[in-house]
Parts: C-alpha cells; sequence; structure tokens
C-alpha cells in the first residue's frame, strides 16, 4: 500500500482538480447570470446554489492540503531510503497540466492563474527535480 500511495496523492490531485473547476464553473455562470440578492449586513444570499461555492473552496484547499502530502510522503520515502519512481510521477504531473489545458481551453494565463493544480505541478516538479539532482550528485543538499 505505501508503494503506491504517492500515485494515489497524484490522482486525487486529479479528482480535486475535477471538482474544483467544474462547481465553480457552474457556481459562476450561475451568479453571472442571475441576480443575488443580500442580506442586512450586506452579504450575498444564494440559496441551493451557495453549495457549489462551498464545494469549490473546500475542493480548492484540498489540493494544496494532498499536494503538501504528497511532497511530505516524498521526503519520508527520501528518509527511508525507498525507491521513488520519479519518472511516472513526473508523467503522471504531467497529465495534470494536460488536463488543466484541455479545461480552460488552451489558454496560458487563465490556467495558471485560477487553477490550484497548476500552483502544486510546478511546486512538485521543483521538488522532483531537486531529488532528482541530489540523487545524481550534482546538487548538494544541506
Amino acid at each position: 500500500m505505501k508503494k503506491k500511495l504517492d500515485v494515489f496523492f497524484i490522482y486525487s490531485i486529479y479528482i480535486f482538480e475535477l471538482i474544483y473547476t467544474f462547481s465553480s464553473m457552474f457556481f459562476n455562470n450561475y451568479t453571472s447570470r442571475h441576480s443575488i440578492s443580500t442580506n442586512e449586513l450586506g452579504q450575498p444570499i444564494y440559496g441551493k446554489i451557495g453549495i457549489f461555492e462551498n464545494v469549490f473552496k473546500i475542493s480548492y484547499c484540498m489540493v494544496f492540503i494532498v499536494g503538501v502530502l504528497y511532497i511530505l510522503f516524498l521526503i519520508y520515502k527520501i528518509k527511508n531510503h525507498e525507491i521513488i519512481d520519479l519518472k511516472k510521477n513526473t508523467y503522471l504531473l504531467s497529465g495534470i497540466i494536460f488536463m488543466d489545458l484541455v479545461l480552460y481551453g488552451f489558454m496560458l494565463m487563465p490556467m495558471l492563474v485560477s487553477s490550484p493544480a497548476m500552483k502544486v505541478v510546478i511546486i512538485c516538479f521543483i521538488v522532483h527535480l531537486l531529488i532528482y539532482m541530489k540523487d545524481k550528485q550534482i546538487f548538494v543538499l544541506k
């Protein structure tokens, strides 16, 4: 089980990114086409559609939490001198980039700005590069 935990974290990022993208698109589409009333304090009242706001906020946070867990798991594997399949993990993370390109209509800037998975993927690529450089004795981490 511990062998495939890193792949599980990457697939979880896929799932939470899809949930985030579709719920935020649905919520933003609804709020742009309907008028939203406010209460006495000036806070918006969304009604039943407000659940999508909560879902995309939670899934946004979950992408970052899973990304941090993935990085911590890589560090744990390094400390215990276990094998990490960086090539497979990098390919899986590249799949997230392709998925985001399709979801955001091949527009780079909106994807980089609004996609939480892109931020996590960039950080994971940097961690993969550091691990690779450390193992190849090119770069010495203290």
